[in-house]
């Protein structure tokens, strides 16, 4: 008997570190290896959380938490999908503060502390999760302080340079750059159509932007920087366009999974992603001690399509403090970037949509409890 091809899943594997972004373990067991992280956010939480099969656990959870409201319920069972799904993970398990909270330190810092408590609860030390803060002023200054007490934090909802910087100098272990803002699932308008999304994506350029940003702050100061977990790809041929580019993590949809391990990795892949004929080393820690942007990607370093025909061709200054006076000098930025602006907007919406679905589906097990 012949060998098995090898599919385009593992050829990902080869090169870079896939996550799964899915909460049902039935997502990660179908997988041939063991992802590294399972991440997650309110929409992927409330939707799994309101199938038939989980609805005991459901009940349960509000039965017992139910007096602290619907939120500390939406809390404990996203912390109890991470625990189910630990053992079929290497890495971390994830979940995501609520969009409602990004603005406020304290509110960021109340809702960590109640995810530490439920992680707690459950068994799982704090070496084995990490929880998602979207990149505001005010939510990285708490993220610095978050990290300082071992409370691990990804930095997501991220779509610029100055976001990821906000993100190294609060010490979070992850970033999660959006390749794509959520508006482009909803409206088809906004998804950018061509056949090599490395070199033509709007997106591509900034994502090079850090990950030579973190490359020099490597360089000069010996630090860690924050490891990039790509999101939001809306197709195959996007997942292997962030492989390219440079990431060293990809967290992947479940369909998206699906379709990575059923096609081969053959000629027709080949003449399909041309660097995987000869493709990069597997990305290992210390991510940024090596890392150069691929000679026909290069160009991504002076452009920016993303700015608009105002921008002056200078990128932001990576010594900058973006943290001083709770996150004011990021949210000056933010502010400024029509583009930041517009994803942001998009991409809380949609979370602030899973929290309202989750609201709802607890406080109408709490009427029955009445």
């Amino acid at each position: 008997m012949g060998s098995k091809t090898k599919t385009l899943l593992e050829a990902l594997e080869d090169i870079c570190n896939v996550d799964v972004d899915a909460v049902d373990p039935r997502v990660s067991t179908a997988m041939p290896f063991k992802p590294h992280n399972q991440t997650s956010n309110q929409v992927i939480c409330a939707n799994t959380m309101v199938l038939p099969e989980y609805r005991e656990m459901l009940v349960a959870k509000t039965k017992e938490f139910g007096d602290q409201g619907w939120e500390e319920v939406f809390t404990r069972v996203m912390v109890q999908f991470c625990a189910d799904n630990l053992k079929n993970i290497t890495n971390r398990v994830l979940v995501q503060v609520s969009p409602s909270r990004v603005y406020s330190k304290e509110k960021v810092l109340e809702a960590c502390y109640a995810f530490d408590r439920a992680f707690k609860d459950v068994g799982i030390g704090r070496n084995r999760y990490a929880i998602k803060i979207s990149t505001t002023g005010p939510a990285m200054a708490a993220a610095a302080q978050l990290n300082k007490e071992g409370i691990r934090v990804l930095g997501t909802s991220l779509f610029s340079l100055p976001q990821a910087v906000a993100a190294s100098q609060a010490g979070c272990l992850y970033i999660s750059p959006y390749f794509n803002e959520v508006a482009a699932y909803e409206d088809d308008s906004h998804m950018y159509k061509g056949s090599d999304p490395a070199l033509e994506h709007p997106m591509a350029p900034r994502l090079i932007h850090v990950l030579e940003a973190y490359t020099k702050l490597y360089e000069e100061t010996g630090k860690d920087q924050p490891i990039i977990v790509i999101a939001s790809n809306a197709n195959v041929s996007e997942v292997l366009a962030t492989a390219e580019l440079g990431c060293q993590h990809i967290t992947i949809l479940a369909h998206h999974l699906k379709e990575l391990q059923e096609t081969p990795l053959d000629d027709a892949a080949y003449e399909k992603y041309p660097f995987l004929k000869n493709p990069p080393a597997k990305k290992q820690a210390p991510y940024y001690a090596n890392f150069k942007t691929a000679e026909r990607l290069r160009g991504h370093a002076n452009i920016d399509p993303l700015a608009g025909e105002e921008w002056n061709g200078q990128l932001a200054d990576i010594h900058a403090d973006y943290l001083a006076d709770n996150g004011k000098l990021l949210a000056e930025y933010m502010e400024k970037d029509k583009a930041v602006v517009r994803k942001m907007k998009d991409v809380l919406g949609a979370f602030n949509g899973g929290d309202a679905k989750a609201k709802e589906a607890i406080e109408a097990e709490l009427a029955k409890l009445r």
